[in-house]
């Protein structure tokens, strides 16, 4: 089946379209990104339509999209969900929402030997001086969220409190370049890192390994489905990811309020009448209904 990745939760702009054969067998098959966090409408829709044509594609082809729905600043994280949720819509295929932090968490284990049971942290720049993270822990060679990601200074992460269950303090972070030097002197337990650049098949990794928007028994019916037999037949090729009916609406995670805020009433003037404000009101009400017809 082919895939197209969308994530616009970190830095970077990045998309690019994923062969999944089962889901031990994931290449990519064409990727664009850049690192610009103010030129999401200008390059992403573009970047989908190169990674299409380099193929030998159309968008038609597709059988589902995987995008990352956070945590990540607002507008960016918007025009990310809103193209995936367009592709999904138009084109009547399953749209998989996953927190972008997961996604990243694979980075660690696809670029450094863990050991079982060991605990990451990842985290990416969440601007203000700021930062979104969580920790996973390695279970099976999978990384497993093991805390709600969160938005904090980088002084203020605090990861002996952040499991219910305790483990061992992180040796390894998947973290973005702008805040690696802030946060690595506040985690003084590890000793290693890797780049939080979004790698498209880590994000299809992570989609079907911790589908957020399926409910138990979906999961349960995507792994326990036989990848390899269905390949060969290829009698439902949207066998390892649930149909649109199943799916969840996607929830971004901004972990913020917005700035934007509705202006307050302002005090109307004791020099002006109740009867001026009533007929002010009305006319307002009227020119409203005229408008309308």
């Amino acid at each position: 089946m082919l895939v197209l990745v969308i994530d616009t939760a970190t830095p970077y702009v990045t998309a690019g379209l994923v062969d999944v054969t089962s889901r031990d067998v994931i290449r990519a098959r064409s990727y664009r990104s850049v690192r610009d966090s103010r030129a999401h409408n200008e390059v992403l829709t573009p970047f989908i339509m190169e990674c299409c044509d380099e193929v030998g594609v159309i968008p038609s082809d597709l059988d589902a999209v995987v995008v990352g729905v956070g945590p990540g600043p607002f507008t960016g994280l918007r025009v990310g969900m809103a193209t995936a949720a367009a592709f999904g819509d138009a084109l009547d295929i399953p749209v998989i929402g996953v927190c972008s932090l997961d996604g990243l968490a694979w980075n660690a284990v696809a670029d450094a030997t863990q050991h079982e049971g060991e605990t990451i942290i990842v985290a990416t720049d969440a601007r203000r001086r700021e930062v979104y993270w969580a920790t996973y822990r390695i279970s099976d060679g999978h990384p497993v969220r093991v805390t709600e990601p969160e938005v904090t200074r980088p002084t203020d992460v605090d990861v002996s409190e952040a499991a219910d269950v305790p483990a061992p303090q992180p040796r390894l972070a998947v973290v973005s370049d702008s805040v690696a030097d802030a946060l690595l002197s506040s985690v003084t337990s590890v000793n290693q890192s890797v780049d939080a650049q979004p790698d498209i098949v880590n994000f299809v990794r992570a989609a079907l390994d911790h589908p957020m928007n399926l409910d138990r028994a979906n999961l349960d019916r995507a792994k326990n489905v036989d990848d390899s037999a269905d390949s060969e037949s290829g009698s439902d090729h949207n066998v390892l990811f649930p149909q649109q009916p199943d799916l969840q609406p996607l929830r971004p995670l901004y972990l913020r309020r917005p700035d934007a805020v509705p202006p307050k009433a302002k005090p109307v003037s004791p020099a002006i009448s109740e009867e001026a404000i009533t007929r002010a009101r009305q006319l307002r009400e009227q020119m409203t209904a005229d408008r309308d017809e």
